[in-house]
Formats: C-alpha cells, structure tokens, sequence
C-alpha cells in the first residue's frame, strides 16, 4: 500500500512540476506541496505560504515556520488583532526530504536548532549556531507573541511535522525515540505548552490531497420561514450551528468564509459581550441578543427539518460565528440548545451576490480596505483578465476552491506591485507594498484606477509574470530564488518596457500597444539584470530584499545610457498617496521614557545584524519603533553611525569593524558618514 501511495505522491508531483508550481525544481516543488496541504485547514493563500517557507541555508532544519493565533496566521505584528483572552498559539514547524525514508540525521538537528533557537533567554547575538535572517525573524515574531499574550494566559501549541515520501510504519526505533525526546525538550523551554513531533509520509499527504473542500452541508433548524424567490428565514440550535461551521477534525470551516469582507476581531467589546451572553444560561434567547448571521447559497432544499445548503459562503455574521465555534471547542455545553437568528439566499448571479456581500457588511464600520473586493474596478479587471486566461483573485482562494490551474492566479497585491511599477514608474514602492495600503483610500484610487486602459491590465500580466519566468531561469539552482524573483522583479520589468518602448516616459496606452504585441524574452531579462549588476557589482543580488529609490534611478539611467532611451529622469517621481505609510517610524510619537528604556537595551557597537528585532521582542512593541530609536540616537550623537558593521566616529574614521560582516575592514563606498542625509537612506539593516 505505501508503495503504491509514492507511486501516487509522484504522480501528483510530476504534475505540478510540469505547471512549475512553484517553480521547475522537484525539491521546491515537494516542500510547497507539503506545506500547502499540512495548512489547507487554515486557508492560506499562495503568499502567506510562502510568507512562512524559509527554506535554504541556515534554516536550522526547518522548510516552513508559521505562528497562527486562533486560526489566523501572524505575519505583521502591528497589523494583526491580537486577542485579549482565550488565545490558541499554534507554531508549526515543517521539514520536508523527498527521500523515500525518515533519518535520524533530520531529527538530530531539528533537536540541536530547537535547543539553541528556542531558549529565548539567549539574545539574537549570543546564539552560537548560523541561523538566516528568515529564521531569527520568526525568532522574534514567536518572542513578541508570548510578550503580547502571556497576561492572557494563552493555550500553546508545537507542531513539528517532518514529511517525506517514506511510510510512517514502518519509522526506526532511533528516529522514533528521537521524535520523543524534541516532544520532551520543548515543554521544558515553554512552560504550559503541549509539543507533537509528527511523521507524514507518502500514505497521509496523498490522503490529504484527496481531502476536499465541502461546500455542500445540511443545516437542521427548529423553525423555518420560506419568504419567496429562494429566500429563507430560520432558527437554529448553537450547538447545530456549530457542528454546521466544524470540520471532520474539529476546525472552523475557514474556507466558508471567502467572501465575508471582515476578518475576525478578536476579543473586542462585541465578541466579549456575544461570549457574554453564550456563557450566561439565565439570559434571553441568544437570537433576541444577535443579529444573527447571513448566507448565500446557489441551491437550498428543504426536506423536514433539515435544509440542505449548495456552495455556501457565511457573507455576514464572522464575529458571531467565531465566538460561538470557540465557546463550543472549548467544551462548554451552556447555551447548546439556544437558538440562533440565520438568514439564507439562494442566488447565482455573481453581480447579485457581491451587492449582498457588500450590502450585508456595510451595517457597521468596517476599514475601506475591506469593501474593495466588490468594487466594480476590481470585477472589471477580473474580467478581462479572465478573457487571457488570467484568473484575479479578488476574492481570497475563490478560484482555487473551483479548481482553476495555480499558475494562472493574480492576486490583488502582484497587480497592484505592476501598476506602481509600471504605470507609475515607481519600482521601489512596488517592491515593497502590501495589503495595507488598500485601506487608505487615495492610494487606493491611484493604484487601481479606473482611468487606466481597462486593456493595461493583462498587459501588466504578462509583463511581469514573464519576468518571473526569466528570473527564475537565471536563478534557476538558487535556495533562495522566490524571494529574489519577488526583490527584483519590478526594477527589471520597468528596465526591459522601457527599452521595448525605446523611453521610460510612456503612457498606459503605450503599454497596451507594445508590451501586449510580443512576448517578453529571457534575453530582455537578462539584459536588464546585467544593467543592474553594472551599478553595482558588489550588490548581493541573492540576498538584498528591498529596492531603494536611488539606486532604482540610477539604474535606470545606466539604461538609458546603454540602450539609447529618453526619460529617465520621470523614473520615482510619481508616488502613490501617503507614501509615507511604508515609513511609519518617521510619523511615531517617541516619548523620552521609551527613548530611553531602548537605549539602555542597545549593546555596545557594533551590532549585530537584526539588533532592532531582538530590542522589540524585549519590550513588546513593532520593531519599526526600535529602528526610529536608533536612527535618533545616532543622529542626536549619542550612538555612533554604523554600516555593515563598520563604526564610524563623527569625523568619518573607521573606530570599530565587525569582522564577522566586514572583512574587508573600511568603509563602504558608497556612504559617506558626515552626511547626515544618509541616515534616512540606509536600511535599518545595514545601519547595524
């Protein structure tokens, strides 16, 4: 049986090798499989995977490390809802070897990372093991949870999957013994925690391949009113509404949710006063208290008492949802004969239905940002793009759950990436937004706007999605290649339209003229890359994360240069709105006790490389607040200005190096320390 399981699990694999899902390498395309289907429960999209895989060197043995606090990955601290009570932590750790056995070796140094890496009485500096800046970020982000939600007294949770194409019956008495011994060591580590060590082979991952998505479920109700034109009215039992929203596992049915705009609040005054009333079996009927909850439906049928739901989607009523699947979880039985209010409509009209989604949570306020999914500029890019093959996914994991090909998804932030870099020429902005300038609404508006060619946006497509492909090659044996191809892909894909349009000041319509005729090359790719390597030789263009402004330009200048184009000089001179929201440290409020509680925390110079990161796990606060400590003590002259390791006193000389990061021993070259200009120019990151 288990040799024929890997006959399928290779199966699967070929296939996706074939659509380079993620890209053209086996082992890479294994890990992403494995770390898709161990976290199908949660619902995470394409990014948020890969937000958590730091596979490569220095990952201490680990593929994939991701924090989800109450079923909610953790990705930006100062973005997220942090709970206030009855927090469930859950740290998976995931190895993967497509190796048809499990090894001791694998084990062995999962042990010795998770004894080093996890003593958080260590600072970052005083670890003696070689850790990636991937892995001592989840260091840190694991370190700011506990801080965050220690009052709370929250449930904590290891999971340590090791996978492979092996079969789990038939696991070494070593390997085994050692799988205990990890289990054993990490209570030690976190007290009140509960560790599992778990082993998937060949047989469980093709099993949770096969599990699919249920969308078609049956409700039981107590009393029910048909109100005409496929509409419903009913109530039903908490606790049948419960069992309604669980899986066979126990875990929330995330995946109903796709079209709900809101995300779980955590313990606000709301959910505590839902939670409240759940607890309280003296108090009225729950649906006397609640508005109950809202769902769309193509297809109902009512036989009994029963009404039996097609394609469900729960478009109002998250907040009361959660509340009532952790009260039950949690193993309380008050309250599991109340009843709950429950509106259902049937409709196919996919019009129809974004007007009931974004009717139904527009009642109460909700960010801006959260309406954008049914705005029409977003179902008229879906829509164009879905005529080239292109599916948009303004609705999270939509197409994915109909079973569309991976490789032709768009998300809204790869899009939007392309149009700051494209249309506003503005590549190091591009490289580095995220969702969050969605809730500002003018940057909204200049980003996706309807006065762009509604054509420009599969053009925008192609153009970087074959820019991928030609980073990919180029990088094609490199550990760390997604995230290189995700650094450097807006700066070359402005370099290779501005040569194919022989200037960088080209309108949109000029994009839908040209761009759209003829398929990027590789050769285009290459070509700008070596323009980029011309600027700088020395750049790591390996491990370099961020773009900065001035040396897009100067880029782009050397292309201009090389190719004979015209205006470079329009290059970053177009932002979106309120820019500044990507420099939240130079907006923050610091008072002087804070000022000085971090400078007491700073070590002597020079620091090591994430210094910033340790300081904010200690006192509890987002590491860009630390960072704008650091930039004022250095400009106010009470620290001394750093690069690469390199010290440097107020005259300019080298008064100490870090020989660990500097071997060359001087100053780069291109800072000059008595430039005052140049603190806002660097990176936290090379200021250490």
């Amino acid at each position: 049986m288990a040799k024929n399981d890997a006959i399928l699990l290779d199966g699967i694999i070929d296939q996706r090798l074939l659509e380079k899902l993620p890209s053209e390498e086996r082992d890479e395309v294994f890990e992403f499989f494995v770390l898709e289907e161990l976290l199908k429960d949660y619902d995470l999209s394409r990014e948020e995977i890969e937000a958590g895989w730091i596979d490569g060197r220095g990952d201490g043995g680990f593929d994939g490390a991701f924090i989800l606090i109450n079923g909610h990955l953790l990705e930006d601290i100062e973005d997220f809802v942090w709970p206030r009570t009855n927090a469930s932590i859950d740290v998976w750790l995931v190895t993967c070897k497509h190796h048809p056995t499990f090894s001791q070796a694998t084990l062995d140094a999962i042990l010795a990372t998770i004894q080093e890496l996890f003593d958080l009485s260590c600072t970052a500096g005083e670890l003696k093991g070689s850790y990636s800046s991937d892995l001592l970020a989840f260091r840190s982000l694991l370190q700011i949870t506990l801080r965050r939600l220690s009052i709370g007294r929250p449930k904590l949770t290891f999971n340590i999957i090791y996978a492979s194409r092996g079969d789990t019956n038939d696991l070494g008495e070593s390997v085994v013994a050692r799988a205990r011994q990890i289990e054993a060591l990490i209570p030690q580590l976190f007290s009140s925690c509960s560790a599992m060590v778990r082993f998937t082979g060949a047989s469980e991952l093709v099993e949770l391949h096969r599990k699919s998505k249920t969308f078609s479920l049956d409700l039981p109700f107590l009393e029910h009113l048909a109100t005409g034109k496929e509409s419903y009215v009913l109530l039903t039992k908490l606790e049948d509404y419960w069992r309604f929203v669980s899986d066979e596992n126990g875990n929330l049915r995330c995946y109903l949710f796709d079209s709900n705009v809101r995300d779980y609040l955590g313990q606000n005054a709301v959910n505590e006063d839902i939670a409240r009333s759940l607890g309280d079996e003296a108090a009225p009927d729950f649906w006397w208290l609640n508005n109950g909850v809202t769902i769309l439906a193509t297809n109902a049928t009512v036989p009994g008492k029963t009404i039996q739901l097609q394609n469900i989607q729960i478009v109002n009523g998250l907040q009361t949802t959660e509340t009532i699947f952790r009260h039950f979880q949690r193993g309380s039985v008050t309250s599991r004969n109340r009843a709950l209010l429950v509106k259902i409509i049937v409709s196919s009209d996919a019009q129809a239905r974004d007007r009931i989604i974004q009717a139904t949570n527009n009642q109460s306020p909700v960010e801006i940002a959260a309406l954008h999914a049914t705005d029409k500029i977003q179902r008229d890019i879906e829509e164009i793009l879905e005529r080239h093959a292109w599916y948009y996914e303004r609705r999270r994991n939509y197409y994915r759950n109909i079973g569309k090909p991976l490789t032709r998804f768009v998300t809204p932030i790869y899009l939007a990436s392309a149009a700051v870099d494209l249309v506003l020429k503005n590549p190091a902005v591009a490289t580095r937004i995220r969702s969050k300038f969605m809730r500002v609404q003018e940057s909204y508006d200049a980003v996706f706007s309807s006065k762009f060619p509604i054509e420009v946006w599969p053009v925008l497509v192609d153009v970087y999605k074959s820019v991928d492909a030609g980073l990919t090659n180029l990088f094609i044996k490199h550990w760390r290649r997604e995230r290189i191809v995700a650094t450097w892909r807006p700066l070359v894909a402005l370099i290779v339209a501005g040569r194919r349009l022989k200037s960088f000041a080209y309108s949109p319509n000029d994009l839908t003229e040209v761009i759209g005729k003829t398929e990027i090359t590789s050769a285009e790719v290459a070509d700008a890359r070596e323009v980029i390597m011309n600027v700088d030789k020395h750049v790591d263009q390996s491990t370099k994360t961020m773009v900065k402004g001035p040396f897009a330009l100067t880029c782009c200048n050397e292309a201009a240069m090389k190719f004979g184009l015209s205006g470079a000089e329009t290059v970053g001179k177009r932002h979106i709105p309120f820019t500044d929201f990507f420099k939240k440290f130079a907006q923050i409020h610091l008072t002087e006790e804070f000022i000085r509680e971090v400078d007491t925390l700073l070590p002597s110079q020079p620091w090591k490389a994430g210094i910033h990161l340790e300081i904010a796990s200690k006192v509890g606060c987002p590491p860009t607040m630390v960072s704008a400590v650091i930039q004022k003590l250095i400009a106010d002259g009470k620290r001394n200005f750093q690069v690469d390791g390199v010290v440097f006193d107020s005259k300019g000389s080298v008064i100490a190096v870090d020989p660990e990061r500097s071997p060359r021993g001087g100053r780069s070259k291109d800072i000059n320390p008595l430039d005052s200009r140049n603190y806002g120019k660097l990176s936290i990151t090379r200021m250490m």
